[in-house]
């Protein structure tokens, strides 16, 4: 199906998420995708990944090495929040892990419910580094008004990095994006949709710095009294 759509390399990512479901170490996973990538063939290409759900200590973690596995084996990290959330102090954690060397890519933040409505907390990460991803499935109404209408004015905005399935089954969640993708050209034009389903995936997994980097303004919000003061000096 993900062959059909035109996806020529997955990256699987399982859920490390604690307590909730058993992380299986990176070696066990290595052995199913070899055991998968048997079955598969060549074509789409199989690689290994994870997704990570927030926790503070994500820079300790990371550097342990033992159940966060960076994408196709490189810098890149996945990490995902609550649906319903965003963690207090959430800037210190992701600034600590890129200092360690780490590029922390945010997985579907249009479908916090948090970010569908600041913007600019959006804008602050973006700024400290972190990427983002947007969810193929919000782009074309999958998930939701609320995720779609986000997902869409991120893109005109400028403040997306990827654009990604989350695929879970042929059934729930497949593995769709020829329709995003289309609807991303029409948005932001064909330069944007390859650099965002293409260019930039595979600059991380070759774990090189991403092709095509949107340029963010310093906020989205109405300038605070403190602004306005210097800009009537200023005048």
């Amino acid at each position: 199906m993900a062959a059909d759509e035109g996806i020529e390399t997955i990256v699987a990512t399982p859920h490390v998420l604690r307590g909730r479901w058993r992380t299986a170490p990176p070696a066990e996973l290595e052995a199913r995708l070899d055991e998968l990538r048997s079955r598969v063939g060549d074509t789409p290409r199989l690689l290994l990944g994870s997704e990570y759900f927030f926790a503070h200590d994500i820079a300790d973690t990371l550097n342990a090495g033992h159940s966060i596995v960076p994408l196709a084996g490189g810098r890149y990290v996945l990490v995902e929040l609550a649906a319903n959330a965003v963690p207090p102090l959430i800037e210190q954690p992701f600034y600590r892990a890129q200092l360690d060397g780490w590029s922390i890519i945010l997985a579907h933040p249009e479908r916090n419910q948090v970010l569908q409505s600041k913007s600019d907390l959006l804008v602050s990460l973006i700024r400290l580094g972190v990427k983002v991803q947007v969810t193929a499935g919000s782009i074309t109404g999958a998930f939701g008004r609320e995720a779609q209408r986000a997902a869409i004015d991120w893109l005109r905005r400028g403040y997306v990095h990827f654009v990604a399935t989350d695929a879970h089954s042929v059934s729930k969640r497949p593995p769709l994006a020829r329709e995003a993708r289309e609807r991303v050209a029409e948005l932001c034009g064909e330069t944007v949709a390859e650099a965002l389903f293409t260019d930039n995936p595979l600059c991380v997994i070759n774990d090189v710095s991403l092709a095509w980097e949107p340029e963010v303004p310093y906020s989205t919000a109405a300038p605070g009294i403190l602004a306005r003061i210097r800009g009537l000096f200023s005048k």
